[in-house]
C-alpha cells in the first residue's frame, strides 16, 4: 500500500512539472526546441492539451537557442548557411502557411540579419545555449 501511494504521489509530481522524457525545452508561447539530435527544431504543439505527443515544425537545424518573457533568438545551419531567427512571444501568431511542405510560417517567426540578432540578444539581455550544451545538460552526449 506504501509502495503504490508513493508511485501515485511520484507520477502527480512529475505532470505537474510538466515533465516530458525527451528532454524538450519549453521556451514559452506554446513553442519548444526539440532536442533531440533526431529532431533538433523548434516547434508547436498540434495538441496544447499534450504538447509533447505530436508537433509542427518551425525552425529545423537548430545551432543554439536563447530566450526570455519577450522573445525566442535561434541560429540553423544548413549545410554551409548560418540563418538568425527571431521569435516575438508578444506578438499574435498567426499561420501564413508552409515552406517545403513540412516547416509552418508564422507572423512572429521572422528570418533576421546578424546585426539586427546581435542587437536583440544585447538589448533583451538574452543567453544562448549551443545545441551541444542542451544536449550535454540532457545527457545526450
Amino acid at each position: 500500500m506504501r509502495n503504490r501511494l508513493m508511485i501515485i504521489l511520484t507520477l502527480v509530481f512529475l505532470n505537474s512539472c510538466q515533465l516530458n522524457w525527451y528532454g524538450d525545452i519549453d521556451l514559452g508561447s506554446d513553442f519548444y526546441y526539440m532536442v533531440e539530435p533526431a529532431f533538433n527544431s523548434i516547434v508547436i504543439p498540434v495538441n496544447s492539451e499534450e504538447p509533447y505527443k505530436s508537433s509542427i515544425y518551425i525552425i529545423k537545424d537548430i545551432e543554439s537557442v536563447g530566450f526570455n518573457k519577450n522573445y525566442i533568438l535561434a541560429t540553423s545551419k544548413s549545410g554551409d548557411e548560418i540563418k538568425y531567427w527571431r521569435i516575438d512571444k508578444k506578438a499574435e501568431s498567426k499561420e501564413l502557411g508552409y515552406k517545403d511542405d513540412s516547416i509552418m510560417e508564422l507572423s512572429n517567426v521572422s528570418e533576421i540579419q546578424p546585426g539586427e540578432f546581435d542587437k536583440i540578444k544585447t538589448d533583451e539581455n538574452i543567453k544562448l545555449k549551443t545545441k551541444t550544451e542542451y544536449r550535454k545538460d540532457l545527457n545526450y552526449e
